[in-house]
C-alpha cells in the first residue's frame, strides 16, 4: 500500500516537471489597436487569445533575444493552428513604442522577423472586419 502511494507521488512529480511552461518572453496580454481593451488570456501552444471583437487591430508585446530569428503568427482561436489569412489584412512587427517597423506583409497569418537590439517587439494583426478577433490568437515563436 505504501509503495503504491509513493509510486503515485513520484509519477505525479515527474509529470509536473515534464510539462512545459510558456516560452520565456511570451505575452499574456493582448491589446486592441487603440489600447482601450486588454485581454489577459492564454490559448494553446503559447498563444494569447482568443482575441475580442469590436476592433480591427490586435497586438501583443513580447521580449526576445536580439538577433534571434522568430515568427509573429495569428492562429485560430485554439492558438495552435495558423489562422485563415483571408480575414487578415496585414501582419506587422514593430518596436513597441511604434518608432520603427521591423516586418510587414499583407494577407498572411505568419510573419518571420529578426529580434532587434532592443530585445522587444510588438506582434500585430490587422483584420479585415472588426468582429474577426474572437476566431484568432497571437503568438511569437
Amino acid at each position: 500500500m505504501h509503495f503504491s502511494a509513493i509510486l503515485a507521488l513520484v509519477a505525479t512529480a515527474g509529470l509536473v516537471v515534464a510539462t512545459p511552461s510558456p516560452a520565456a518572453g511570451t505575452s499574456l496580454v493582448a491589446r486592441a489597436g487603440d489600447g482601450s481593451v486588454e485581454l489577459a488570456k492564454r490559448s494553446g501552444c503559447g498563444s494569447t487569445g482568443p482575441l475580442g471583437e469590436g476592433h480591427f487591430k490586435w497586438w501583443i508585446v513580447v521580449d526576445c533575444s536580439p538577433g534571434a530569428e522568430l515568427t509573429c503568427q495569428a492562429t485560430d482561436a485554439s492558438g495552435c493552428v495558423p489562422g485563415d489569412p483571408s480575414h487578415i489584412g496585414s501582419m506587422e512587427v514593430d518596436d513597441p513604442n511604434d518608432t520603427f517597423n521591423i516586418a510587414f506583409a499583407s494577407n498572411t497569418n505568419t510573419l518571420p522577423f529578426t529580434c532587434p537590439s532592443g530585445g522587444q517587439v510588438r506582434c500585430e494583426a490587422n483584420f479585415n472586419d472588426n468582429d474577426d478577433g474572437p476566431n484568432y490568437s497571437l503568438r511569437v515563436f
